[in-house]
């Protein structure tokens, strides 16, 4: 009873106490969302680094290192919160438009979802592999938790229905846009000839321009990237900044067959939470 006075004040009823509860449990909960929401992105980092810099502020504070602490007191202050907001624009309209997406209400009318996740599967495989057979190049976005429509946009908007032969077609050189990635949003093409961020990190003599673009979107953001080399007749597959080599038909079928599993697992528990 005392806590609890202390943390609510004198004269505290069991209303107050209940209200408290429920105030921390929104909290906590939007926490969580927001959490759930930047997954896979660069604003993790940036999260954590900050975490760091309030935690180095607090230790200062503690050893009473005057000049430290007046420092990164000045460097947390609210011109600097203003300035973080800016940066994670795109992550706070990223996240915006995935909880309008993620929905309950929308969730309730959408169905089907596992006969579309096998189709798309299959309609990337099998243009995978006819690509790689006639030694064509090629960047395949996959979406995942990270909303691409910013990336989307440096591209041109198609909207068209998944197909293998649509995507062998885009991919010919005789087309103007088959140097860009085609970006892929449940079962549709949303976008071709998109532009990708390039991997900042050294990457092997053997590997060309599509799998460095492949490795700095998957660096940054949570999504497949399926590479087709035009030189080695290699298929790959980048995720979670790493990249998969050497990928033959079934081994990519149960590549991509898995990430769909476990974003379905992720999103049913992000609905029981």
């Amino acid at each position: 009873m005392r806590l609890l006075t202390y943390l609510l004040g004198p004269g505290v009823t069991a209303g107050d106490v209940a209200l408290a509860a429920v105030d921390v449990g929104l909290v906590a909960y939007l926490c969580y969302r927001i959490l759930l929401l930047i997954r896979g992105t660069r604003a993790v980092a940036i999260l954590s680094g900050l975490l760091l810099i309030g935690l180095a502020y607090l230790g200062a504070e503690w050893l009473g290192l005057v000049t430290l602490s007046w420092l990164l007191g000045h460097f947390l202050s609210y011109s600097f919160i203003f300035g973080v907001i800016v940066l994670f624009l795109p992550d706070i309209r990223r996240a915006l438009a995935e909880l309008g997406r993620s929905s309950p209400i929308l969730a309730l009318f959408a169905g089907g979802d596992a006969h579309a996740r096998l189709e798309t599967v299959d309609a990337v495989v099998r243009a995978a592999v006819a690509l790689a057979q006639s030694r064509l190049g090629a960047l395949i976005v996959i979406e995942r938790s990270a909303t691409l429509s910013e990336l989307a946009a440096s591209g041109l908007p198609l909207d068209a229905a998944l197909s293998p032969e649509l995507l062998v077609c885009v991919f010919q050189p005789s087309g103007p846009i088959h140097d860009g990635a085609v970006i892929l949003r449940g079962s549709r093409i949303a976008a071709a000839g998109c532009l990708l961020p390039l991997s900042a990190a050294p990457a092997s003599a053997e590997l060309g321009t599509r799998h460095r673009a492949a490795l700095g979107l998957a660096e940054e953001v949570d999504a497949a990237v399926v590479v087709v080399s035009e030189e080695r007749s290699e298929i790959s597959v980048a995720l979670e900044g790493a990249l998969h080599r050497n990928l033959d038909e079934s081994g990519l079928r149960v590549l991509l067959n898995g990430l769909f599993a476990r974003s379905r697992n992720a999103s049913r528990a992000a609905g029981l939470a």
